[in-house]
């Protein structure tokens, strides 16, 4: 029943003008951001709370001695102190994202305490919890604090922590806590029978979303109740609760999680927020007082367990003289820090798209998963698949050069043709539509434009360079998976022999849920069962249902629920919460209709079938009598209820074709939208300084039906302004001793105004054929595509100095651009 059109990026359509679906309608949320009345976590104080502060390690790996907390306890201000052997006595470990590691000496577990007992093992682990009056005195008290440490060696380097020289858990006997080889065809004949092999070597060096709230947690206990009330603004809600709730040792019922409809900022790293939520409950649970913990800029950039991927890459790529792609081979170590958080998932994503956009049978997919003296890991705006399309495309530029092709004549001639869609790749996974050539033809006649008298114009180019700057540009196609399911999540904890005889019915996905309530005024007030970071879930459900019920957008409120009101949902991540929402929306509104049908039908004694729904009335087909929404609500609150809480239960797409059965069946990630676009960032090089300015950003996009152009055109220009961030500036490094090197933002650089370029985009629309509104995941790209697009073009500007591969890691830093100018001279 859907009405949503194809439109421009300014929201004009071409189609009904009566839909609001398709236009770019303003964001709902951004009134009470803008105006002050946004209610954020850092917000709420209830009456009589108390704050908590934590006592953080300054070592990367120490065995905790003693730790004296007299001094502490006798200061009047404090209300409770809390250790490892406190939690150790009441609670249980966080769970971890490996529960039990084998090694040749027998299966040993995996756990982590929400302060460190006997070892810390990175810098900004939280080793006591101090209680107080108020956040001030609370760091006072932490202050009195004494622990005795005995610095031990520690290892902050991947490549090394696989020689198991210094171990970070001695139980466990190792730090390489999963491997995992996969093969795709016959990528052993694929390399022989080809005529050139290429390979490269790249890193991809730790970065992360920087919020601009950090985490923030308010817990109560209810004595009376024996349960918690929990706000915080932890990341998927109702999916990652069970890490609070099993912690405390409580079901999942008695521990009520709110996240408020504004979070500052996520991009998924608030996923891991989840010890600052276990010790304020706990800490309440002790006191029966309201407890908050509100994180700051230094504890979230030293130990807040929010990096992403940390990957060290080793890339073959097997290819003919005529340009063919045979066989690609992939192996990489993945530092996941001190603890694993969604390891599996993570090194496993990047499946979802292992070619990228080029046509190869013959695969090779391989990881160690390593642990170190380092903050954890956890998800970040990609999940895994931007390191990999990065080292993917920087093979790919070797290669061209290696056989002396043009590195874009050498994409097209391997890109996935039209024709080919749906289009099965080695790993399983499906890309559901797209026309890959004609966007990369649209990109290259942009960059043609600016050969003729732009930025790239020879003669230009050519005096830039006698200043000492190199100007270049590399076009490719990027694909940017979506909506990823709960179903691949549980698969990655079963062992191969038992999904073998897997039967597809055993799928089991999480729906995502959707409830409306129609009010006495006629106005409808809809529920998300998902938390939002800034999404526009809220206008994203306006339009879709106002189109759909043919009211104004004005006419319905959106609101969320709780942990324990919602279902388990997967939530807002992997680029799922347009498809799943707009899917949710179409299917409540046909049950919110039917059921007015039937009440309507109902009250004038007739059968459903002389009864139609229009615009916002229901009217008897005989005699045109009709009922307004206002005048049902009032009917149906004497009677049945049937127009209150009305839900809908949208199931994952692909659990309805048969083409993704063996993804289902097997250990693969299945994401049923492959949205793409064209990148051509020009960029110019400054080779006395190693400064790399993004002149223009070009690219091209296609996320199947645009709902609201807006806030595509939001989304892409956030995520490309993060992936400046992660190619030229961010990076948490780390001494060799595991002391981290950006724990302020003066250290760690974010992207902003300066070094943010005017960003072209044009859009175009292929809509999906497995989802209700032909709509695809947005919510990722950017972050997945821009570094890889930078880095391609980097190398292409250095081209003329016979510099390898400049770009050979990421964030591509001034310095590293010097050494490999040094080189030459």
């Amino acid at each position: 029943m859907s009405r949503s059109q194809a439109t421009d990026v300014d929201g004009d359509s071409d189609a009904d003008a009566e839909s609001f679906t398709g236009q770019g309608l303003p964001r709902v949320e951004d009134r009470r951001i803008l105006t002050g009345r946004a209610e954020f976590i850092h917000d709420i104080t209830p009456e009589n709370c108390l704050h908590m502060a934590l006592v953080r390690s300054m070592h990367a790996h120490a065995e905790i001695e003693s730790i004296d907390t007299s001094e502490a306890e006798a200061h009047p201000d404090c209300e409770l102190v809390l250790t490892a052997e406190d939690l150790e006595a009441d609670y249980n470990p966080m769970p971890t994202g490996i529960d039990s590691v084998e090694t040749e000496d027998g299966v040993n577990e995996m756990f982590e305490w929400s302060l460190a007992g006997d070892k810390a093992r990175f810098v900004g682990e939280p080793v006591v919890a101090i209680v107080a009056s108020n956040r001030y005195a609370a760091e006072d008290v932490a202050d009195l604090v004494t622990v005795e440490y005995n610095a031990v060696e520690a290892v902050a380097d991947g490549m090394a922590a696989r020689e198991d020289d210094v171990v970070v858990h001695e139980h466990v006997g190792t730090n390489v806590v999963d491997h995992e080889r996969i093969e795709f065809g016959d990528p052993e004949r694929a390399f022989e029978d080809a005529d050139t092999v290429v390979d490269g070597t790249y890193s991809w060096g730790r970065i992360s979303g920087v919020p601009l709230e950090t985490a923030g947690v308010v817990a109560q206990y209810d004595g009376d109740t024996d349960s918690f009330e929990i706000d915080c603004n932890i990341q998927l809600h109702t999916l990652v609760d069970n890490m609070i709730y099993e912690t405390l040792g409580y079901e999942e019922d008695d521990v009520r999680v709110n996240v408020p409809a504004d979070v500052g900022g996520s991009y998924g790293t608030k996923i891991g927020i989840h010890r600052y939520c276990c010790l304020a409950a706990m800490a309440s649970h002790k006191l029966e007082r309201p407890v908050k913990f509100e994180e700051d800029r230094i504890e979230n950039l030293q130990g807040g367990d929010m990096h992403c991927s940390d990957r060290e890459y080793e890339m073959r790529m097997a290819v003919d003289d005529d340009g063919t792609m045979r066989g690609l081979e992939v192996w990489f170590v993945d530092d996941f820090g001190a603890f694993p958080r969604y390891p599996v998932n993570q090194v496993l994503k990047p499946l979802s798209v292992v070619t990228n956009s080029y046509a190869i049978d013959d695969v090779t997919y391989e990881y160690d998963l390593v642990l170190t003296n380092k903050t954890s890991q956890t998800a970040y705006r990609g999940f895994g698949v931007d390191p990999h399309i990065y080292a993917l495309e920087m093979v790919v530029d070797k290669a061209a050069r290696e056989i002396g092709m043009d590195p874009t004549e050498f994409r097209r001639r391997n890109l996935i043709q039209p024709e080919q869609m749906p289009y099965t790749l080695p790993s399983k996974n499906i890309y559901d539509s797209g026309d890959y050539p004609a966007t990369l033809d649209r990109i290259q006649e942009i960059i043609d434009d600016e050969r003729d008298g732009g930025l790239l114009d020879p003669e230009v180019v050519e005096a830039k360079r006698e200043e000492g700057k190199y100007r270049g540009v590399q076009s490719s196609v990027i694909i940017e998976p979506g909506v990823s399911g709960s179903d691949w999540t549980d698969r990655q904890r079963s062992d191969r022999e038992s999904l073998a005889d897997r039967d597809r019915d055993e799928v089991e996905e999480l729906p995502e849920h959707l409830r409306a309530n129609l009010e006495q005024d006629g106005t409808v007030t809809a529920f998300l069962a998902t938390d939002s970071s800034g999404q526009g879930h809220q206008t994203l459900v306006s339009q879709l249902l106002a189109d759909e019920l043919e009211i104004l957008p004005s006419d319905i409120e959106v609101d969320y629920l709780d942990s324990i009101d919602a279902p388990t949902e997967y939530g807002s991540a992997a680029s799922r919460m347009a498809v799943m929402l707009s899917g949710a929306t179409v299917g409540l509104a046909e049950q919110f209709i039917a059921n007015a049908t039937a009440v309507a039908a109902d009250r004038w004694d007739v059968s459903e079938d002389d009864v139609t729904y229009r615009n916002g009335t229901v009217e008897r087909v005989d005699t045109g009598d009709s009922l307004s929404l206002a005048d049902l609500a009032a009917i149906d609150a004497d009677g049945e209820k049937r127009l209150s809480q009305v839900s809908y239960n949208y199931d994952h797409p692909a659990t309805e074709f048969e083409e993704f059965d063996e993804a289902f069946s097997r250990k693969f990630p299945v994401y049923p939208t492959a949205a793409f676009g064209a990148n051509a960032p020009i960029v110019e090089v400054d080779i006395e300084t190693g400064e790399v300015d993004i002149l223009t950003f070009y690219t091209v996009r296609d996320c199947g039906t645009m709902l609201n152009p807006m806030i595509v055109e939001g989304q892409a220009h956030g995520g490309i302004a993060q992936g400046i961030g992660a190619s030229l500036l961010e990076e948490f490094g780390y001494e060799e001793d595991g002391q981290p090197q950006a724990i302020t933002l003066f250290d760690y650089l974010l992207p902003s105004i300066e070094n943010v370029p005017e960003i072209q985009m044009e859009h175009t629309e292929t809509p999906s054929p497995y989802t209700e509104t032909g709509a695809k995941g947005v919510g990722e790209g950017g972050m997945i595509d821009a570094p890889a697009s930078i880095a391609t073009s980097i190398n292409a500007a250095l081209d003329p100095l016979d510099i390898e591969e400049p770009a050979d890691r990421i964030p591509v830093s001034p310095d590293h651009i010097r050494a490999n100018v040094r080189d030459l001279e």
